[in-house]
């Protein structure tokens, strides 16, 4: 073991020969001696560094004497405690308002569609409107006025007030029913079509030019069914109708207000003849087509028309004699009765009888 006499620090790396803090050589410390003892105040002397590059002859240079360190001074730091905050109360927590969230906003192409469905539906209610009107105002012009050809006639509808009399099937009808049109009882005024009133006892129908007009009678009690129907008719200037004129029996407007019905025509131009027709959803068809009578009068003599009933059958007379019969295929026979006329000529009807 070595020490350093100068500062007393002991080394026990053989290898060392000098101090590491003075830089004094270092001594062989011998065990049991006494060392001196270490006082860490004493004035340390440090020598003087060796000048390598100096001769090695010569007097040891003189070294200054080493300076006076004193302790260094250590500031007191004041550690004062922190003094305590005092703690106030917090108040209570305010609840938030809940503010109405916005409706989520529809999108705009829902409202096109449904805004396009109603228009369709409008236009479509207008359409059905317009066709139930038209086909209520009454009959339509004919699409050629020849006389004698029946199957170029167009739909024909009843432009009169009381067409629409639907009969009580239950009623209690009497055996005999006469209308001498002494009383205004079936429906008068001017028409679209066509004109019709009272005058002289009689009952006067006129259609418009190239048209024909029905008219039926005002209540049930005009029932046709199981009955036999007569009317008297005439020319009042002898001029015959173009589509003749007549009598029609089971006359009824059905649920779409159209006719339903049959009827006998005659003309009574120098070619006397007859024509048995039906109408149905306002379409005229010809049941008989016209055929020649010689039973028929001319100009303006008067002509006796009657129809008589049984279930479906239905037979024809003019004048008191028979002429043609045919089967109520359509059902119809729950019918009033009715009146006919075409073109402008003037016909006068007169004591219409219904007998049970």
């Amino acid at each position: 073991m070595k020490t350093c006499p100068t500062c007393n620090r002991t080394y026990t790396d053989a290898s060392l020969n000098f101090c590491l803090e003075d830089g004094t050589p270092l001594t062989v410390k011998v065990p049991g001696s006494a060392t001196p003892g270490f006082d860490p105040h004493a004035t340390i002397r440090y020598t003087e560094p060796r000048d390598t590059k100096a001769p090695t002859s010569g007097p040891p240079p003189s070294i200054p004497p080493v300076p006076q360190v004193a302790p260094p001074v250590v500031p007191q730091v004041s550690q004062s405690q922190p003094q305590p905050q005092p703690v106030l109360p917090q108040p209570p927590p305010q609840p938030q308002p809940v503010l109405p969230q916005p409706a989520p906003r529809k999108s705009n192409a829902l409202w096109w569609i449904l805004g396009g469905l109603v228009i369709l539906g409008i236009i479509a209610a207008v359409v059905v409107i317009v066709i139930l009107a038209l086909a209520s105002m009454g009959p339509h012009p004919n699409a050629n006025s020849n006389r004698t050809n029946s199957n170029l006639r167009t739909p024909n509808t009843n432009s009169s007030p009381n067409a629409n009399v639907s009969p009580n099937a239950n009623a209690n009808l009497p055996t005999l029913l006469s209308d001498d049109f002494s009383e205004k009882k079936w429906g008068t005024g001017n028409y679209a079509f066509g004109d019709i009133w009272y005058a002289d006892g009689q009952y006067h129908m006129r259609s418009k030019a190239k048209t024909y007009l029905v008219m039926y009678a005002p209540s049930s009690a005009y029932d046709t069914r199981d009955a036999t129907i007569s009317v008297t008719a005439r020319s009042v200037d002898g001029t015959p109708a173009a589509s003749g004129f007549g009598l029609i029996v089971h006359g009824e407007k059905s649920k779409s207000g159209q006719l339903e019905d049959y009827a006998l025509l005659i003309y009574t131009g120098e070619e006397s003849k007859y024509e048995i027709v039906k109408h149905k959803a306002d379409v005229q068809t010809e049941i008989v087509p016209w055929t020649a009578s010689k039973v028929i009068r001319k100009g303006t003599n008067t002509n006796q028309l009657e129809v008589r009933t049984k279930g479906s059958e239905l037979s024809f007379y003019i004048n008191g004699q028979f002429v043609n019969r045919i089967t109520d295929t359509e059902n119809f026979k729950g019918g009033i009765a009715g009146l006919y006329t075409s073109d402008t000529v003037e016909i006068a009807f007169d004591d219409l009888e219904i007998k049970r």
